[in-house]
């Protein structure tokens, strides 16, 4: 299927589509198996390969489709029946498996009219490969499995392999279903053209295995040089996101927002004691603690008398070696006892030892949740990323539980954090405002309702267009039986 392309010289405006394009390679993730369709990827009433016994389909016409690129793996799969073949090694073998018996070597992906890249033209980052012994490891173990899995095809040998998983791992999109989870992976060769930034303006989304890049911003024309999207969630700390692309893309980003002191001022403060004042208090309350990595650093962190002693960008007066002495609000001058500046140390260390757990067991739980925000509230700042993701996983958990009314109290909380941290366009902030109209509606607080879903209109109209799912299957009719309500 053709690419869809947006021409280059015309001017670009928030929500046009500028990319559509299919996977070179792609693969339904083996936790969604059997209840979402292998080549459609919605989630319906799915029928089992009666060859392999392991991908499913939602009706013949799917089957049809996903023949051509699922009949060489049928018969390896039931081949190696019942053992089980990893996502990445399943990723791969496609990836070979199209380079040498179909039209791989030889394809364009078209992101414009003239312009195109091939599957040759994808970084492999080779030398930082070699270097990791994370990905090394995993390279091995996926080797073993595709010698086992792929003996009716000549593997690539060790160099080349290593250049196709290399290309692999780095181009990789996740592909996300309407409420931004993910339920596969996919090589989008003209899409990977995209660099990142912590501050995007261009978005991907997904209908089904399709992505789409549109833009959140307006632009002069279509520059690819200067599109950008977030290749990481945005909510984290600049360090923290810094060395996951650093981690997994072998760059370090320095992008505005990551370098934005006044952004960072925000990400893990406390709030004043002072209720009529907003600004952020930083206090230290960890060791040789980052919020952002600078290559080149403006100030040295060096004590020296008459001097300010500067700590991860967070500048602290030294009198007398005294806790309590060194922080004040810089706006109202309220000053923090050593009793409330241990308070928010104990808030924080409580916070990211039970986010870290959560994260680990992918499961958020209410209790858990409330009883660290009962220690954040008034404590941490409004903006601290901590309490916002504290309040993430709360909302999380408390739609799993059906508890409405402290969902609704946790979502009008959440959204300022949102937009902080993804700004006005995202998938995210439009999906929350959604969500939370639903249960507004679900409350009958129709007034309330109306608004959020006409704030989730104004966002998802740009993130994913007019005509996906997302927007004329759900949200158009939520905000029609709203108005119905209402009547």
């Amino acid at each position: 299927m053709k690419n869809k392309l947006r021409k280059n010289y015309t001017a670009i405006k928030a929500g046009d589509l500028i990319l559509t394009e299919q996977p070179f390679a792609f693969i339904l993730s083996s936790k969604e198996k059997g209840i979402r369709c292998d080549n459609c990827l919605q989630r319906c009433k799915v029928l089992k390969c009666s060859g392999c016994q392991f991908v499913h389909y939602c009706g013949k016409v799917c089957q049809r489709d996903a023949w051509s690129d699922h009949k060489w793996e049928c018969a390896n799969l039931k081949r190696v029946s019942p053992k089980i073949i990893p996502d990445g090694a399943r990723m791969l073998a496609k990836i070979i498996n199209r380079i040498q018996r179909s039209d791989g070597a030889s394809y364009k992906a078209f992101y414009s009219a003239t312009s195109f890249r091939m599957w040759k033209d994808l970084m492999s980052h080779y030398s930082d490969l070699k270097a990791d012994k994370k990905r090394m490891d995993h390279f091995t173990s996926l080797c073993v499995v595709l010698f086992e899995f792929l003996k009716d095809l000549s593997l690539p040998n060790t160099v080349e392999l290593m250049g196709l998983y290399g290309r692999m791992i780095i181009n990789s999109f996740t592909i996300l279903d309407m409420d931004m989870n993910s339920i596969g992976t996919g090589i989008y060769i003209a899409a990977s053209i995209i660099d990142h930034s912590c501050d995007p303006n261009a978005v991907a989304t997904f209908d089904g295995k399709t992505i789409n890049i549109r833009a959140i911003k307006d632009m002069p024309y279509l520059d690819w040089k200067q599109i950008r999207i977030s290749y990481i969630d945005l909510m984290k700390t600049p360090y923290e996101r810094q060395m996951e692309l650093l981690e997994n893309y072998y760059f370090l980003c320095q992008c505005d927002r990551c370098m934005d002191e006044n952004h960072i001022k925000y990400e893990h403060a406390a709030k004043c004691l002072n209720t009529k004042c907003d600004n952020p208090i930083n206090i230290i309350w960890k060791e040789n603690l980052l919020l952002v990595k600078n290559p080149e650093p403006k100030v040295e962190n060096k004590v020296t008398n008459g001097e300010d002693h500067v700590e991860n960008g967070v500048n602290c007066e030294k009198i007398d070696g005294e806790l309590n002495d060194l922080v004040r609000c810089d706006e109202c001058g309220t000053k923090f006892s050593e009793e409330r500046i241990e308070m928010f140390v104990k808030s924080m260390e409580f916070s990211e030892v039970h986010l870290s757990n959560m994260k680990e067991t992918s499961v958020a739980y209410v209790d858990i949740c409330k009883f660290c925000l009962e220690r954040q509230e008034g404590v941490l700042h409004p903006l601290n990323v901590l309490y916002a993701q504290t309040l993430d996983n709360a909302f999380d958990a408390l739609i799993q539980v059906q508890l409405w009314e402290m969902a609704c109290v946790y979502a009008e909380k959440l959204l300022p954090c949102f937009r902080f941290y993804y700004g006005n366009y995202h998938p995210l902030v439009g999906l929350l405002h959604m969500k939370y109209g639903k249960i507004l509606l679900y409350k009958m607080d129709l007034k309330g309702a109306l608004h959020q879903f006409k704030c989730a209109k104004k966002i998802i109209k740009i993130t994913h267009g007019e005509r996906h799912p997302l927007y004329k299957e759900h949200l158009l009719p939520a905000i029609d039986q709203a108005i119905i309500e209402s009547a």
